[in-house]
């Protein structure tokens, strides 16, 4: 990785997990109201894409039983390296927002599309393939082009330039929301809460502002580089303030167990992975106390010291060396965790920390939380 690319993958906060570093994207933001140029090439390109289940060869359609959901492979040979760029979960539509390419006729726009599936067992996507794909780049005019009907489905794209203005306008009001919310910013402790209260306080809109100004104009824009770095310093200090309350919260039952399982940590390491990038993983040992069969839970969440939480993605469950998804009475199954996002052992390992597990209630949009104090075996 290289250029701008590099330089936007380096300046990311680390909180952006789970889509690309080098192509930001607010979902909440409607960007093809920016569209169409008004001239020029100057400005990020918009690529939508969208899934037709209706019109395909094949008697089923991606995903038959539930909604699709698209993952794109992007890249610019010679200029952009791949990116995943993941669209949003039960929506056949998504966008690609490159800002980072300096485009010129004759240049490629590669993209391969897949329907993306979460399954246990490595916790990563198990991707159908769908089309891959290459839209010749040309200026002044729309990139269009369509699979046509394929045996699972159609996939049509659209890639156009936003105007300038309007790119202008959008960034510096993204800006104003960010300095209004942030000099107004007053968060309250919920240690039931997401984050102890953190996400609940405004912060992830905040994070939204700011990482549509950054799909704008680039994550090493340096309005954009200033502001990620109070808006760190903002957590940084609700996480000092958090830390003796989450210590209290942590310390005030010795119970180890989460329902009728109960658990205990036996290790905790990181490794680089193929890719280079660094993972890290929790292996913990439950045991069901249940009379009937459990299942290994699935929607963990690592609390920090600070309260921040980071979840925790099923990657193997064994039970004598033979991979199960659900234990029997009084069985122990050994799980190993991967973090979503990679913590030295001097951060991760930190106490106090707690596990997590939220229950949604039914009929309602309350949940009800319950922890486990999570301390790794002598």
């Amino acid at each position: 990785m290289r250029g701008r690319a590099a330089r936007n993958h380096a300046a990311a906060p680390p909180w952006v997990v789970g889509q690309s570093r080098v192509f930001p994207f607010d979902p909440s933001f409607r960007y093809w109201e920016l569209w169409p140029a008004s001239g020029g090439a100057n400005t990020p390109l918009l690529c939508r894409l969208t899934y037709d289940r209706t019109r395909r060869r094949g008697l089923f359609a991606a995903d038959p039983l539930t909604e699709v959901e698209l993952t794109t492979v992007y890249e610019v040979p010679g200029k952009t390296p791949p990116q995943r760029v993941h669209g949003p979960d039960g929506v056949p539509q998504m966008f690609v927002l490159d800002g980072v390419t300096e485009f010129a006729p004759g240049d490629a726009l590669r993209m391969a599309v897949v329907d993306r599936d979460v399954h246990w067992g490595g916790s990563s996507f198990t991707d159908d393939p769908l089309i891959a794909f290459t839209l010749p780049y040309r200026s002044g005019a729309a990139l269009t082009g369509t699979s046509g009907a394929m045996w699972r489905g159609t996939i049509d794209v659209r890639c156009e330039h936003l105007d300038a203005f309007a790119v202008q306008s959008a960034y510096v009001d993204a800006l104003r929301q960010l300095d209004a919310s942030l000099q107004r910013w007053a968060p309250q402790l919920e240690p039931r809460d997401w984050d102890f209260g953190l996400a609940g306080s405004g912060m992830t809109d905040m994070q939204a502002a700011l990482e549509r100004a950054a799909s704008l104009r680039g994550w090493d824009a340096p309005e954009v580089r200033e502001r990620t770095n109070r808006l760190l310093a903002a957590q940084l200090c609700f996480e000092r303030a958090a830390a003796p309350e989450v210590a209290r919260w942590a310390g005030r039952s010795r119970s180890r167990r989460l329902g009728e399982l109960q658990i205990g940590a036996t290790d905790y390491r990181c490794a680089a992975e193929p890719s280079g990038e660094t993972a890290c993983r929790l292996t913990v040992d439950i045991t069901s106390r249940s009379d009937g069969g459990a299942m290994i839970p699935a929607n963990l969440r690592l609390v920090l010291a600070g309260g921040r939480e980071i979840a925790l993605l099923p990657e193997r469950a064994t039970v004598a060396g033979q991979e199960v998804r659900d234990l029997a009475q009084n069985n122990t199954a050994t799980v190993i965790y991967q973090l979503e996002v990679p913590l030295r052992d001097d951060q991760a390992l930190a106490r106090p920390m707690l596990l997590r597990s939220r229950r949604y209630l039914l009929f309602s949009r309350g949940y009800r939380v319950e922890d486990v104090p999570l301390r790794l075996a002598e």
